[in-house]
C-alpha cells in the first residue's frame, strides 16, 4: 500500500492478520521459506550518558565520571533487546570508545548480552550526545555500518546499520537518531533525508529521541498556557513565526514527524501522506509520555519513538510494544523512559 494511500493510524491488529496469512501462504519469511524469527530493538535516553553532576553546559567540558548504573538501571527488568539503542551517549566515543565499552561492559556484567557498540554522530557538530548503536552478535550479523569518521563518509547515511539475522542474507536497515534541540526547521530538513529509507523493498527502523511528536494525539495541549513555557523553552517546539504571531497562540512544530508518518486529519481521524513510515506507540495506541514529569508542570510527551517503514510495521508483533518503567521512580535514573518493540521477520 502507497505511502500516499495510508490513512493511518494504525492497528496493530491489522498487522497481526496480515502476518498470519502472509505465514500462512509463504511458509515463514514471505517468499523465502525461511523460519520467521522475532527481533527485539529498544530505545533510550540516558542523560548525558549516565555521566554525573553534567549539564547542557558540558559544551565546555565540565561533568563528572560515569555513573553506569544509570544505564544499566534502564534495563533493570531483564527485557534485553537483540538491538539497543542509547541516546545522548556523552562523550562515549572519546578516550578508545571509552563510555561506549565500559557500558556494554557494565550491561554483561548486569546479565546482558555482549553488545558490540557503533558509535554515532549528530548533524551540524551538534556536540558528543550522539547515540550509540548496540547490537547482540547472537542475534545480529552487522554488514555495514556508515560511521562518521570513515573515509567515504557521506552525511545522507549518517548512523546508518544495515545488518541480517544469523543464518539470512535479506539485509535490514536501522539508523539512529537525536532530533535538533533548537530548531524545527532543523528537525524537518532532517526528516527529509530519510525518505529513501521509507523504501518498502527494504525493511528499515528509526530509533531515536526526536525532541518532537506527530500530529494528532501525541500533541501537547498546554502550549498556549499562561506561566507554563519561558521564551527560551517554547523557542524549539512551535512553528517558529515572526510579527506579530510570535506572541502567540503557539502551533507546536510536528513538521518532522508528519513528513515521515503523515498529517493526522482530525475530521477523518487518519493519517495522509507520509512517506511511509509508521509511528509505533501510534500502531499500540499508546501515547505513554516518555518524559519525567517536569518541575514546572509542563505537559510530558512521547519524543522517543520508534519508527517502521511497511514492510517491517507489517512484522510488529501485537502488544510487544512498551514504555518502560523506571526500577525507582522516585529517583529515575533518566528524564527519558525506555521504549522497546519487537518485529516477527
Amino acid at each position: 500500500m502507497g505511502a500516499a494511500a495510508r490513512l493511518g493510524p494504525v492497528d496493530a491488529s491489522d498487522y497481526e492478520i496480515s502476518v498470519r496469512k502472509r505465514a500462512a501462504t509463504s511458509g515463514g519469511r514471505e517468499g523465502m521459506g525461511c523460519t520467521m524469527t522475532q527481533l527485539r530493538m529498544s530505545y533510550v535516553n540516558v542523560e548525558h550518558g549516565g555521566r554525573t553532576e553534567a549539564g547542557y553546559s558540558a559544551y565546555s567540558g565540565d561533568g563528572g565520571p560515569y555513573d553506569f548504573g544509570r544505564v544499566t538501571g534502564m534495563l533493570h527488568d531483564g527485557d534485553w533487546p537483540d538491538v539497543l539503542v542509547v541516546g545522548e551517549a556523552d562523550r562515549y566515543e572519546l578516550n578508545g570508545m571509552e563510555g561506549a565499552h565500559e557500558a556494554a561492559a557494565a550491561l554483561r556484567e548486569a546479565g546482558g548480552p555482549a553488545y558490540v557498540p557503533y558509535p554515532c554522530s549528530l548533524p551540524r557538530e551538534g556536540g558528543m550526545f550522539a547515540p550509540v548503536i548496540y547490537i547482540d552478535p547472537q542475534k545480529v550479523v552487522v554488514r555495514r555500518f556508515y560511521g562518521h569518521r570513515l573515509p567515504d563518509f557521506a552525511s545522507r547515511n549518517r548512523n546508518l546499520l544495515v545488518f541480517t539475522l544469523p543464518g539470512r542474507t535479506d539485509s535490514i536497515r536501522l539508523m539512529a537518531w537525536h532530533g535538533d534541540i533548537y530548531s524545527g526547521d532543523d528537525r524537518l530538513a532532517d526528516a527529509r533525508r530519510f525518505d529513501r529509507l521509507a523504501d518498502p523493498a527494504f525493511p528499515c527502523v528509526l530509533l531515536g529521541d526526536w525532541n518532537t511528536v506527530p500530529s494528532g494525539g501525541f500533541e501537547p495541549e498546554d502550549l498556549n498556557k499562561p506561566g507554563v513555557h519561558n521564551p527560551r523553552q517554547i523557542n524549539y517546539r512551535v512553528q517558529w513565526e515572526g510579527g506579530p504571531r510570535q506572541g502567540g497562540p503557539h502551533v507546536y512544530d510536528t513538521r518532522a514527524m508528519d513528513f515521515l508518518c503523515g498529517w493526522y486529519n482530525p475530521r477523518t481521524g487518519k493519517r495522509v501522506g507520509g512517506v511511509g513510515f509508521h509511528h509505533t506507540a501510534e500502531m499500540a495506541r499508546d501515547y505513554t509520555p516518555t518524559q519525567i514529569e517536569r518541575p514546572n508542570g509542563r505537559q510530558c510527551l512521547a519524543i522517543d519513538a520508534i519508527l517502521l517503514n511497511e514492510p517491517l510495521a507489517r512484522a510488529m508483533v501485537p502488544g510487544s510494544y512498551r514504555v518502560h518503567d523506571f526500577r525507582d521512580a522516585n529517583a529515575p535514573d533518566s528524564d527519558h523512559k525506555r521504549i522497546s518493540v519487537t518485529v516477527d521477520i
